[in-house]
């Protein structure tokens, strides 16, 4: 008797955590996978350190981080909001895993080298998840950045004007492409060149998001970065 009613109260304390935890609105980390790795930058510094203390600060995210682009089909299986920072291969596994990741609905955020036009053997992946790219940037510069879409929950508490240096990509709209809506560029100081630097993608499916910015602490360190990099996640992965 002793021995049931001890288990029956362990049950019993194990419930109440439950409701109590459902009832303050505790939840899940939101589980993201994030893929780094290539030339030209720090991945491992900026995206797999920094961005990931970023997120994992407000204790709604959990970030597993890979420069292994072979373990993206294993890595999806437990995985809520994909982001791609990369510029090395991806294989033909890995393109159909993300796209079935995709197709399925989950959110998709992809960071500065992800933008690029990195993959002559998938374009579907330009045209469908990033709305065009980018084939050239300007040279490492500080350049201002304009909010154009402040009612945007991905600018929300964004400055409307930051500047900082970066890398300037020059990022082109595709017309054959999907088309994407803008709510931050930056204007080039040498060419008063402007183009989109935060956009969403028109995906009837997912929800989509294209960062440009990310070159290494000038950015990752920044207040304005690291609310749009929060805030984009937020609103991908709901």
């Amino acid at each position: 008797m002793k021995m049931k009613y001890t288990m029956k109260l362990f049950a019993g304390l194990i419930l109440g955590v439950m409701v109590i935890g459902t009832a303050l609105g505790q939840t899940k980390p939101v589980r993201i996978l994030m893929v780094g790795g290539g030339g030209s930058h720090d991945f491992g510094r900026w995206y797999g350190q920094e961005d990931t203390k970023t997120l994992e600060s407000t204790g709604s995210y959990r970030v597993m981080y890979t420069e292994r682009p072979d373990s993206i089909p294993a890595y999806l299986k437990n995985t809520d909001l994909l982001i791609l920072a990369n510029n090395q291969p991806i294989d033909s596994k890995g393109q159909a895993a993300i796209t079935k990741f995709v197709e399925k609905g989950k959110g998709l955020l992809l960071l500065h080298a992800a933008v690029w036009y990195n993959w002559a053997d998938w374009p579907a992946y330009n045209l469908n998840y990033v709305g065009g790219g980018s084939k050239s940037h300007e040279k490492f510069q500080e350049f201002k950045n304009y909010v154009v879409n402040p009612a945007h929950p991905i600018t929300q508490g964004v400055a409307a004007t930051f500047e900082f240096k970066d890398e300037f990509y020059r990022q082109i709209p595709d017309p054959a492409a999907r088309g994407i809506e803008v709510l931050v560029i930056g204007q080039s100081k040498e060419t008063d060149a402007v183009y989109p630097v935060v956009f969403t993608v028109k995906h009837p499916k997912a929800k989509i998001v294209g960062i440009t910015l990310g070159h290494d602490e000038h950015s990752h360190q920044h207040e304005a970065y690291k609310a749009l990099l929060i805030n984009a996640v937020n609103w991908a992965a709901n």
